[in-house]
């Protein structure tokens, strides 16, 4: 991996695609701010009235209103000036600690890339930690330690799966590998990328305490509940997935992604969160955006820099991050206390809890504070009992000391 000539100091380019979801884009920014880390841009990529609605200058911005999340990424990397591309999606924030665990990991490994963990809408359970990928496109769970930077081992044939919301690579292999393949508008992106690494012989790590929480924003694919209201982009992308890298023969493969899309949709109506009349609807779009990727012309995978690419526009480092905790009863004022503090430019974190046993929630407010609330006796981990006595002090530092190192505490 070529990197600076100081080994202690790469500079980042965060990347954010975004189309239509301004709200979302305008949280992400806000998180993207807090980043505890000495030398790193932002480059968003977004439609016009998005861009319109963000406020400041410490961002490029590219106006991009036409879909397509590679096309937007691969001019997000035309336009970046840092060493490292960093991608995360915008309705995702990262913990402030991200990219020194991702630069940490590039250091110790020597890999061109890096994926780290990702948490869910409650901000405790992870949507993804290690995986990896085969031709075929089937996605595997591989052992997730909570541990310092590794390259895993995986069986030949598959490949450590870069989760394109929380995922860095060096920007001379982005050059090597052509960048993201714009053939695909949506879904499949990320996991050809991760083929192609493997592929031309570059390595890539996993940083686990490089961390993102990643809330699943509706759009005109699905809704909040994260049901699907279109699968033609999905049937678009296996096919096109299929005719890249022919792990597995054509009719395999569609009776594959039709059992495994219609397994879902019925699991979303037992739900009740979509109907019994959407399930062939859906099908169908999936059959039509199937057929579409069978017969598009392919394009060759390759990067156009832009030659009026500016210079590394850096973002103000903040410093230190500032812990508040509460009772239940002193939430609201101690909350506004820390929403205070993120005014004038301080990362902040409050731990209120109730005298029950709820379960914690952590979520990142729109005020820029993290916010974790539950009972003093309730459960973090899911898998950690229903109730356990603790002083409320001990339940607070026991709290603080499991996000520390994400967030620089």
């Amino acid at each position: 991996m070529t990197t600076t000539q100081d080994p202690k100091r790469l500079r980042f380019s965060v990347i954010v695609a975004s189309h239509q979801r301004p709200w979302w884009l305008k949280r992400c920014l806000t998180a993207l701010r807090q980043l505890d880390h000495p030398a790193f841009e932002i480059v968003i990529v977004a439609d016009s009235d998005s861009l319109k609605q963000l406020e400041g200058d410490d961002f490029k911005g590219i106006s991009h209103d036409a879909p397509g999340l590679s096309r937007a990424r691969n001019m997000g990397i035309a336009e970046a000036s840092g060493d490292v591309c960093a991608f995360i999606d915008d309705d995702a924030v990262p913990e402030p600690r991200w990219l020194a665990h991702h630069e940490d990991a590039l250091h110790k490994t020597g890999a061109d890339a890096c994926v780290g963990y990702v948490r869910g809408r409650n901000g405790i359970s992870f949507q993804s930690r290690v995986e990896s990928i085969d031709a075929e496109g089937e996605t595997h769970r591989e052992p997730s330690p909570d541990s310092d930077p590794f390259i895993p081992e995986l069986k030949a044939g598959r490949a450590l799966k870069l989760i394109g919301t929380n995922t860095v690579l060096t920007k001379n292999a982005l050059a090597k590998l052509g960048g993201f393949d714009s053939a695909y508008a949506f879904y499949m992106d990320d996991s050809d990328i991760s083929l192609r690494v493997a592929q031309m012989g570059m390595t890539a790590a996993v940083a686990p305490f490089a961390e993102v929480h990643h809330a699943f924003a509706p759009s005109v694919r699905r809704t909040d509940l994260r049901a699907p209201t279109d699968l033609g982009d999905i049937g678009r992308s296996m096919a096109i997935f299929m005719r890249r890298h022919r792990g597995i023969a054509e009719k395999a493969l569609f009776e594959r992604v039709c059992a495994r899309e219609k397994t879902r949709l019925l699991r979303h109506m037992v739900q009740g969160t979509c109907e019994p009349s959407d399930i062939s609807l859906r099908m169908a779009g999936l059959v039509e955006g199937w057929q579409a990727g069978l017969t598009v012309q392919l394009p060759k995978i390759e990067l156009t820099l832009s030659e009026s690419r500016e210079k590394f526009r850096k973002v103000a480092p903040l410093r230190g991050h500032a812990v508040v905790t509460s009772r239940l009863i002193r939430r609201k004022k101690r909350m506004a206390e820390a929403e205070k503090l993120a005014q004038i430019g301080q990362r902040a974190s409050i731990f209120s809890f109730s005298l029950t046993p709820v379960r914690h929630l952590v979520r990142y407010s729109d005020s820029g504070v993290w916010v974790q609330t539950g009972g003093q006796f309730g459960r973090t981990d899911r898998e950690d009992r229903l109730f356990r006595w603790c002083r409320f002090a001990e339940r607070a530092e026991t709290e603080i000391r499991r996000v520390a190192k994400q967030r620089g505490i």
